[in-house]
Parts: C-alpha cells; sequence; structure tokens
C-alpha cells in the first residue's frame, strides 16, 4: 500500500491508486471488474448511489465496492442503508474497502461461522484450564475479531474488512456494542500488542478472562 503521508498529501491520487489495486486484485481472482460503473450497468436501483468498482464472477459472486482511503470520518450511516439494499439482491453484496484495512482484498469469504467461533472459545477455555494465559488470550483475541466482523456483516454494516480498533469504534458508534463492551474492548488492545509483540504482561489471567466473559457475553446477543 501506499504511505500514510503520500494519502494525506495527496489523496485523490492515493484513492486512484489503491481503487486501481484492488481492481486489479478482483480481475487477477477471476472477476470481471468495471470501474466507476453507470447506474446502467448496475441491475438494481441503489438511489443515485454510485459505487467505485462492480466485480462480478461466475456463478453467483458479484460485489459492489466502494474505496475509501481512510476508515476515519466514514460515513457509515449512509453505507449501512446502501449495504442493505445491496445484501437483498441474491447473489449480492457490498464491500467498503479502506487503505487502513488489515483483511487482504478478496479474502472476504473466510470469516468464521458462529458455530465455528463456539467451538474455537471451547479450545480456548481448555487452554485457560491448563493455566496457559499468553495462547489462550492471543486465541480469544482473534475470536473476538472473527465475532465481530462476523456480526457487522449480519447487521448489514460494512465494517468486516476493518482494522481492529476502527471494527471497534464504529460497532460502538453503530450502538451495537454497550459502552461497558465497548472500554473492555479498548482498554484490551494494549495487552493484545504487547501480547503479540513479544512483551511481558503482567496480570494476564485477569485479562483473559474479562476477554472470555466479553466474547461470552456477544455471543449471547447475537446468537
Amino acid at each position: 500500500m501506499t504511505s500514510v503521508t503520500e494519502s494525506n498529501s495527496n489523496p485523490q491520487k492515493y484513492h486512484s491508486l489503491l481503487e486501481s489495486t484492488v481492481a486489479e486484485r478482483y480481475r487477477s481472482i477471476g472477476f470481471n471488474v468495471l470501474v466507476e460503473p453507470s447506474a446502467s450497468q448496475i441491475p438494481f436501483d441503489l438511489g443515485g448511489y454510485r459505487p467505485d468498482i462492480l466485480a462480478t464472477k461466475e456463478p453467483d459472486q458479484n460485489l459492489i465496492i466502494e474505496v475509501k482511503n481512510t476508515a476515519e470520518r466514514l460515513s457509515v450511516d449512509r453505507f449501512k442503508s446502501i449495504a442493505a439494499i445491496v445484501n437483498e439482491q441474491p447473489g449480492w453484496k457490498f464491500l467498503l474497502v479502506t487503505g487502513d484495512d488489515s483483511v487482504p482484498i478478496g479474502t472476504d469469504n473466510g470469516i468464521l461461522t458462529l458455530e465455528e467461533i463456539k467451538a474455537k472459545l471451547s479450545q480456548a477455555t481448555d487452554l485457560i484450564a491448563t493455566g496457559a494465559s499468553e495462547p489462550a488470550f492471543l486465541y480469544l483475541w482473534s475470536l473476538l475479531e472473527g465475532l465481530l466482523r462476523h456480526h457487522s456483516i449480519e447487521a448489514d454494516i460494512p465494517l468486516s474488512r476493518l482494522n481492529q480498533v476502527s471494527l471497534v469504534n464504529h460497532l460502538y458508534s453503530q450502538g451495537e456494542l454497550s459502552r461497558e463492551q465497548f472500554h473492555i474492548a479498548k482498554n484490551l488492545f494494549p495487552i493484545r500488542n504487547k501480547a503479540v509483540h513479544g512483551y511481558r504482561v503482567s496480570h494476564l489471567e485477569d485479562s483473559t478472562q474479562r476477554l472470555l466473559e466479553l466474547l461470552k457475553q456477544l455471543m449471547g446477543e447475537w446468537s
């Protein structure tokens, strides 16, 4: 990806580059791609909205793609209404792609199902029981991210590709996370970052338990 500095200094150029990168990636995995398609090329009414990219692949993979330079200051409400229209069409899906995304382009169908998350949650509790707090914490964190991405898709909120910080922030602003859940997740971010990058983390048992309780609570609300 182009650097953040270039994104800030020449946003139009960065958007064009990002748009081209997304288009080429989908072409490389077998999609027919139209950049800046006209309204007549979209087989249903989007109320005047014009996407950046239309990507289709037989038999039933059809994508309406919006490209944004950054995940900051997104008009999620606007894109949520568009996503609801698109996702109602059989075989169609709305994607919001930003320069801040943590999910590789073209890997949008690999998000864990609720059933898979439940099964893996059981494995995580087994790890906790053995006293392996660090691997348990990191495993639980991956399940939390998977659950948040899965829920954003189910709720027609096009956030599933965003990095973890933006994902939590936008789900909270959309009312999908309570204030308490939001603060628990935010407080666990630095602990996750330390653990991932090889730093010692004190009282990891407590953090692991809080993360487990958050996951169970969200699973109960969203299942």
